[in-house]
């Protein structure tokens, strides 16, 4: 009887191994045809790619990740990526960059982007349509400098979005702590000292309603484009200044939105002088604006407005914004 079992545990074993060996066999493979299709395309294409995880998960790791199109002149290195899931279900992964800095390269220059390491995590129903169920990330201590100016730091960055009870409806939640902008930024900015050195967290909480879910079909047809968006809460703050934005939007087949945003401004004089500044409300409007702001705001200079979007256009009361931005995803 022993003997028996033991046959058993030994034929499990040799059954565990072979679908551990086939399930990495498969995503090595697949990642070294992706770098082949990206040569074969005329790109500069290098990785080590190599397999781990055993017993329990497939885990392929991507040393020395190194692409570029030389005709565009555009292109990244990444020092070292982990992509990992459970063997019982590929759909629910893990993608882990270890501490480093990422090289971008750009036609305007080099931008390096640092942090104490980052994970995203993927989520997928089960099915031959592989619905996107959540999706989430975050990272620590990112940096982003271009050349040898730094550009901004941020402490923590936690994003998620989760799939609703409607499969073409997501949950939107991102949230970032500790941002602060580097000299060089605010040097060439107009936003007016004393600078703080972070900014209070800047939060975004919104449901957004696409024509279709996401799924497989996004990465080789046409993206999913939003109808309905509803926003809770989008909120940033500077020193003494502050937006909240929130309401809700219906956007058209061509992207235009239609709808309510309810729009409050803390400070809303720093604000008008910063737009004044970068020319956001051009020179000679700025008499005109400023004195119809005032006359809407309250005494600790408040500003609580209402941005109408219709017909392709923004207005507040019979204050025109200008075009409305379309909402397209490419």
């Amino acid at each position: 009887m022993r003997r028996f079992a033991l046959k058993i545990l030994i034929l499990l074993a040799l059954v565990w191994s072979g679908w551990w060996y086939v399930a990495t066999s498969s995503t090595r493979n697949s990642v070294t045809a992706w770098l082949e299709g990206r040569r074969a395309s005329g790109w500069l294409a290098e990785a080590a790619v190599t397999s781990a995880g055993f017993p329990l998960r497939t885990t392929t790791v991507i040393d020395g990740l190194s692409l570029l199109d030389p005709t565009k002149q555009r292109g990244v290195q990444v020092p070292q990526l982990d992509l990992s899931a459970p063997i019982y279900w590929p759909g629910h992964a893990t993608i882990r960059l270890p501490a480093g800095p990422v090289i971008l390269t750009t036609p305007e220059g080099t931008l390096t982007l640092g942090t104490g390491g980052a994970r995203a995590g993927v989520r997928l129903r089960p099915g031959t349509a592989l619905q996107l169920e959540a999706l989430s990330g975050e990272s620590r201590n990112v940096t982003l400098d271009f050349g040898e100016a730094q550009l901004l730091e941020v402490g923590s960055v936690q994003a998620e979005v989760t799939q609703g009870r409607m499969p073409e409806t997501y949950a939107v939640d991102v949230v970032l702590t500790g941002l602060s902008l580097g000299a060089a930024v605010l040097e060439q900015s107009p936003l007016p000292p004393p600078w703080p050195d972070t900014f209070a967290p800047v939060v975004a909480d919104m449901t957004v309603t696409f024509d279709r879910p996401w799924d497989r079909r996004a990465l080789r047809d046409t993206r999913p484009q939003p109808r309905q968006i509803q926003i809770t809460e989008i909120a940033a703050s500077y020193a003494d200044t502050g937006v909240t934005i929130s309401g809700n939007l219906d956007v058209d087949t061509a992207g235009i939105p239609a709808g309510n945003l309810r729009l409050r401004m803390r400070n809303w004089q720093g604000m008008f002088d910063m737009a004044v500044a970068t020319t956001i409300i051009p020179p000679e409007w700025a008499p005109t604006v400023e004195q119809v702001l005032g006359s809407m705001s309250d005494t600790d200079g408040t500003l609580d407005l209402t941005v109408t979007l219709a017909a392709g256009q923004m207005r507040v009361g019979f204050l025109p914004l200008g075009p409305a931005p379309r909402l397209v995803i490419r």
